[in-house]
């Protein structure tokens, strides 16, 4: 199947007082219609840059495209007016945030924010007809009473319900892909699970293709097909979901599945942890950026950066002691 989605070298930098900074560096992927991907990493790794410059949402005029391209069915939106990118931009691909308070207008109604979407994209809708519109998608993800909710504000809402109208407000249009960006950050572990199995059946049923966000493995573990691991603003490897956990070949996906507590672990013991920090993005060492924090390194390691090589028919990974490795990863 030809995939709806298609990444290619997708380059991104900020221009600082202190110069340029390259945060995205060549970041590649495809996505097919009804699939999930998740993007996984530390904080500071680019997976939210990443998914910004895909809506073109960079803050301006510091975030900028520098190269590559992001190809929805043939059409590379990095080329696109700003004009003709607002008609792509929530009807065919929408974007969940992380933080709902302050994706939310704190001044506007539910029924204002929820409506604009159809305002823009289907103009020929009445008053009326959104109403009812807006109403049927608050039932859809679970808003109980959605006629009061209509004229609430975010504050008068629960984490949970914000995060629920945020997905409302995503999927008005029916968008072919739903760009989910830390969607259940700051909610407790049951609201997590209603929210993921929510974001689960509206992709069955509308056969949406996702690009699930995360620094959480349990999650990605739960909801994805296939995964890309990202560190310092590069892919360091392209799984399937059960591959990847049952034969991480890159040491920093070995660390990231080492420091999730297991139900075999000892009790009352630590868990590994990746020593360090991510680097500087102004200072990148030579060669491999994670270097400095993999004990499997070696002079070559500091030479140069490793590409993104196939390792077989289903993945990739950018470490030259991948094949070397693999059997003391597995």
């Amino acid at each position: 199947m030809a995939p709806i989605l298609e990444v290619k070298d997708l380059r991104v930098r900020f221009d600082t007082e202190a110069g340029p900074v390259r945060v995205v560096r060549g970041v590649d992927f495809e996505l097919e219609k009804g699939k999930t991907l998740g993007i996984v990493g530390e904080s500071g790794s680019g997976k939210s840059v990443t998914s910004l410059a895909i809506m073109r949402l960079l803050p301006r005029p510091s975030g900028v495209i520098e190269g590559g391209s992001v190809s929805l069915d043939g059409t590379d939106l990095t080329k696109l007016a700003p004009s003709e990118m607002r008609r792509f931009r929530g009807n065919r691909v929408s974007m969940v945030f992380q933080e709902p308070m302050t994706a939310l207008n704190p001044v506007q109604t539910i029924r204002r924010q929820l409506g604009e979407s159809y305002v823009l994209h289907h103009p020929s809708m009445t008053p009326g007809d959104i109403e009812t519109a807006s109403i049927n998608l608050l039932e859809e993800v679970g808003i109980p009473a959605p006629e009061k909710r209509l004229d609430e504000y975010p504050h008068q809402l629960s984490g949970g319900m914000r995060q629920r109208v945020m997905i409302a407000i995503a999927l008005a249009c029916r968008p072919d892909i739903l760009i989910a960006d830390e969607p259940t950050t700051a909610l407790d572990v049951t609201i997590q699970a209603q929210i993921l199995s929510l974001i689960k059946r509206l992709q069955k049923e509308h056969g949406m293709a996702v690009i699930f966000i995360t620094h959480d493995l349990g999650v990605i573990a739960e909801v994805c097909d296939e995964v890309i691991v990202m560190y310092a603003g590069r892919v360091v490897e392209r799984r399937p979901v059960n591959d990847l956990f049952k034969k991480p070949r890159h040491p920093y996906t070995k660390g990231l599945l080492e420091s999730i507590p297991r139900l075999d672990t000892e009790p009352k013991t630590m868990l590994p942890t990746i020593e360090g920090m991510v680097p500087d993005f102004s200072s990148l060492p030579e060669g491999c950026s994670f270097q400095n924090r993999c004990p499997h390194c070696v002079e070559d390691c500091k030479a140069a950066m490793p590409e993104l090589d196939r390792l077989d028919e289903i993945g990739f990974s950018r470490c030259i002691r991948t094949e070397e490795l693999h059997e003391e990863i597995r």
